[in-house]
């Protein structure tokens, strides 16, 4: 059965209530919950992944802590590292042998060359971004057919990148583990998401 992870993105949500949001989905029945908020600093960052990791504990729903390291330590959650901090990690995966004992690391695969290097450090590859999205304007999606060539590197694939309630079957078929919404969680439809969710326990 595949997984639903929603990008908790703070930058892109549009509407008042954030925490709301994010209990909403925890209600609509996601799997994970990654907290990206890249215009936050460490400290504030840390005040508002405390709220939001409670959130997920009374829903029992898996937290990621997307970017800030220490913070997923002082947490005990999972770690979702971004390109940028792949080959600090990739020479010092030192510290990251320790922390794997406890949670899982999820790691970009935007092309071969990058996942292999992830594959080597990671628990889950993030296959980004797989279909055309406004987040990545003029920049030609991988395709579904990356998803399977991933598959080679025997680790989780979860797909990234223009998924929406219309296309994430396809995903799922060509061997994605885990499906992420941004744009369709933090703006969408939450009945959408519900749907989704039902459609788990159907035969894809």
């Amino acid at each position: 059965m595949f997984k639903i992870l929603c990008v908790a993105d703070f930058e892109s949500y549009g509407g008042d209530d954030f925490l709301k949001r994010i209990q909403l989905l925890c209600k609509a029945g996601v799997d994970e919950i990654l907290l990206r908020a890249k215009g936050l600093d460490e400290a504030d960052f840390y005040d508002l992944a405390m709220v939001v990791a409670q959130i997920c504990e009374n829903y029992r729903k898996k937290f990621i802590i997307n970017q800030f390291f220490d913070v997923a330590c002082k947490l005990k959650s999972d770690f979702w590292l971004t390109s940028a901090q792949l080959d600090f990690f990739k020479n010092h995966g030192v510290f990251l042998d320790e922390f794997r004992k406890t949670a899982k690391i999820y790691a970009p695969a935007h092309d071969l060359e990058q996942a292999k290097i992830s594959a080597t450090i990671a628990d889950v590859l993030v296959a980004s971004h797989i279909f055309a999205t406004s987040c990545k304007a003029g920049l030609e999606p991988k395709g579904l057919n990356f998803i399977s060539e991933l598959k080679s590197f025997d680790k989780e694939i979860y797909a990234l990148g223009g998924l929406n309630n219309q296309n994430y079957k396809e995903a799922i078929k060509a061997g994605a583990s885990g499906i992420c919404f941004m744009s369709l969680a933090m703006n969408g439809d939450i009945e959408l998401i519900k749907k989704i969710v039902e459609s788990k326990n159907e035969q894809i």
